[in-house]
């Protein structure tokens, strides 16, 4: 998704906007994230931030569009935006 801001010549990517978490303990629930990932098939991932394991390895993520509640984890390689 892409932008347009009226000073810049070019639209810059929504991601611009966002806050990158190196960390999912600094996540809480409830907080709106976007995950990038490397599948082409399904690059996003977005949702509200049900829980968080104690190490931030793990996180489980509440899939908007109706899409339930999924398990993902930190080694997998996502890039995570706080929305």
């Amino acid at each position: 998704m892409y932008i347009s801001n009226p000073r810049t010549p070019h639209p810059l990517p929504s991601t611009c906007l966002r806050k990158e978490i190196g960390n999912w303990r600094e996540l809480t629930p409830g907080d709106t994230v976007v995950l990038l990932t490397s599948d082409k098939r399904n690059p996003r991932i977005t949702g509200r931030v049900d829980d968080i394991s104690d190490d931030g390895r793990y996180l489980w993520l509440l899939q908007g569009n109706g899409a339930g509640r999924r398990l993902l984890d930190r080694a997998e390689g996502y890039t995570t935006l706080l929305d």
